[in-house]
């Protein structure tokens, strides 16, 4: 039986992306194509957000492969891995990442025309491929295959019945013990600029071996309350500590840090991380398990909105950013709407386009 709440958790936490890249424009967090500002406000909603949403993504698709595994052998479910996540990330560093970069490119002075900056990237990709540019929002599909075809041979060996976990003893204290194990993998394999492998690696075979159980989606439920409220509290001392930390000129970064507190700095953000899983998974399952026209649609275009949208993103905020100075309200509200609308009518036009839809895993 599918499970939709599954499917309105993941295309949810894509819309967020939408809200989550404008405001990078305004924010002094992480790096972005171009910088405008530096809000307390942008700065507090990817806060808020940061731990845990794509964290959630990855969860879910491994709870995902456990359903489609059930239908489909291994060699069927690699094929259905590259059409879906390397071809449409590979369609989209040629074709999409570009025109982003284009943007930000434009915004910093850049005078040269799309071509010869397509043809730049290009003529030296390890240069920006070092930097994230050439990758941009898809390292995620990028990530997603990859661990993906490294769990396969873990889950093909548990499917034959070698040894197995005893599910009707998991409980929603013993699956907090996976902070540590995530807590640990956070600091390997970064190949992508904070974005730990080995950590999206731990979280996609939880979601097999363990959240895919139906009992322990049952308990995560129960607990819903008590995991969602810790979550939330928890995050809420994130985002003040860490707002005065930006705010303040201390250099939280100073080579002075030892590895303890490093450790304990990773424990704390892999604590809001887990607990933003949980809860929100048992949240969802209580009150998103439903589905309507536009739950399905949604949920059928997640992954062609998440290779689209900062297409949009970029190209508004550019545009509006200089139609309306000192305005970054109602600029993020325009660029949030107008990169909406016209990332779903991009859907609806490549879908139409056959060699094209392929490229993007959309179907006709």
């Amino acid at each position: 039986m599918r499970k939709y709440y599954l499917d309105n958790l993941r295309w949810l936490v894509i819309l967020v992306l939408f809200p989550y890249h404008t405001l990078l424009l305004y924010s002094s967090i992480g790096s972005y194509y171009f910088h405008v500002a530096n809000s307390m406000v942008a700065n507090a909603f990817l806060l808020c957000f940061a731990p845990w949403f794509m964290q959630l993504l990855f969860t879910v698709a491994g709870i995902a492969t456990y359903y489609s595994l059930k239908r489909r052998n291994s060699t069927e479910y690699l094929k259905e891995r590259v059409t879906k996540l390397l071809l449409p990330a590979a369609a989209g560093v040629l074709l999409v990442i570009p025109v982003s970069v284009y943007f930000g490119f434009l915004y910093s002075g850049y005078t040269g025309n799309f071509l010869s900056l397509w043809l730049s990237i290009f003529s030296h990709p390890l240069e920006y491929l070092a930097n994230g540019i050439i990758i941009g929002p898809l390292w995620f599909l990028l990530y997603l295959f990859i661990v993906s075809v490294v769990a396969l041979p873990f889950i093909m060996k548990y499917k034959k019945g070698e040894w197995r976990i005893p599910l009707e003893k998991v409980t929603v204290p013993k699956l907090l013990l996976m902070i540590i194990p995530l807590t640990i993998g956070s600091f390997f394999l970064n190949l992508y600029p904070d974005k730990s492998v080995v950590q999206f690696l731990l979280l996609f075979m939880a979601g097999y071996f363990l959240l895919s159980d139906d009992s322990v989606q049952e308990k995560l439920e129960d607990k819903r309350w008590p995991l969602f409220i810790s979550f939330v509290v928890l995050t809420s001392i994130y985002v003040v500590l860490a707002l005065s930390i930006l705010s303040s000129s201390a250099d939280a970064g100073s080579a002075t840090t030892s590895i303890l507190s490093l450790f304990l700095m990773q424990l704390s953000a892999n604590v809001i991380l887990w607990l933003g899983v949980l809860g929100v998974m048992g949240m969802g399952k209580h009150y998103l398990e439903f589905k309507n026209p536009t739950t399905l649609y949604l949920s059928a275009a997640s992954f062609p909105i998440y290779i689209f949208h900062i297409v949009w993103i970029n190209l508004f905020a550019y545009y509006l950013i200089g139609w309306l100075p000192g305005m970054m309200a109602l600029q993020v509200i325009l660029t949030m709407a107008l990169s909406f609308v016209f990332t779903i009518a991009t859907i609806e036009v490549v879908r139409r386009i056959k060699g094209i839809r392929f490229l993007f895993g959309i179907k006709g």
